[in-house]
């Protein structure tokens, strides 16, 4: 079974208490609070208090609150660096999770769970990051599923890179230009059909490079082209098989 060091997350947890008490966390939230009413309302002493507040409201009936405060954090978190880091602590139970969805890396090329979670901590704290100033209503949801989404992508591509040897040359090739009214699909598949010739089908080799290199989902896959799930799923696995052949 592969390794799921906790090392990262204690060493998280340490240094937050290490910053989340005393002048300048206080400061920190005096600051957030006088701007946001919501992190006003909470009466917390500190950031360590605010954030404690904040895991104790999940899964509480009584906890309609929290989303309201984390989504005024994320928007007005450039009045302390604090705030951020409080952010990245508030998420950590939710951070663990999607770890966990993605089986602490497995099929990439991370050593140990604990490897692969500090590269998923700093994938949260440059999501966090980015979003400095946004306005989003569902600020959790929308930073945990950006953080798998990238996780995701990075397991997926690293994958391949091993298992589809011709990635590289594929990647080269898609530096082609589309027109107007070309479909990202068209152009995966042009890329692809140039390289393979009439050996592989050139919409089964694009959901394949689609699904397995850039670790788009068939969801996602579904939404560009118009097609079901399972039509995709059948691509995919006819150039799997081609490739195996």
């Amino acid at each position: 079974m592969r390794g799921t060091s906790s090392r990262p997350i204690d060493q998280l947890t340490l240094d937050w208490r290490a910053i989340s008490r005393g002048c300048e966390s206080k400061h920190a939230l005096d600051l957030l609070a006088a701007r946001e009413p919501d992190v006003a309302s909470t009466q917390a002493k500190d950031l360590e208090e605010l954030v404690a507040l904040l895991r104790g409201a999940i899964g509480d009936p009584r906890g309609d609150w929290a989303p309201r405060v984390l989504q005024a954090m994320l928007r007005t978190q450039s009045v302390h660096p604090l705030i951020s880091r409080a952010i990245l602590q508030a998420l950590l139970p939710g951070l663990v999770t999607v770890a966990r969805r993605l089986s602490w890396g497995s099929g990439g090329d991370w050593i140990d769970g604990g490897t692969f979670f500090s590269d998923l901590i700093t994938t949260a704290w440059e999501v966090i990051t980015e979003w400095c100033g946004e306005d989003r209503p569902y600020a959790l949801l929308d930073l945990l599923s950006a953080v798998r989404c990238r996780m995701r992508r990075q397991i997926m591509s690293r994958r391949a890179a091993r298992e589809i040897a011709v990635g590289p040359e594929l990647d080269r090739r898609l530096g082609i230009t589309a027109s107007a009214e070309t479909s990202d699909l068209e152009v995966l598949a042009q890329a692809i059909e140039d390289l393979a010739g009439s050996q592989l089908d050139p919409t089964d080799a694009a959901v394949l490079y689609g699904n397995r290199v850039l670790g788009l989902s068939m969801t996602e896959l579904a939404k560009m082209t118009g097609r079901s799930r399972r039509f995709l799923a059948d691509r995919r696995r006819r150039a799997e098989e081609q490739f195996c052949a």
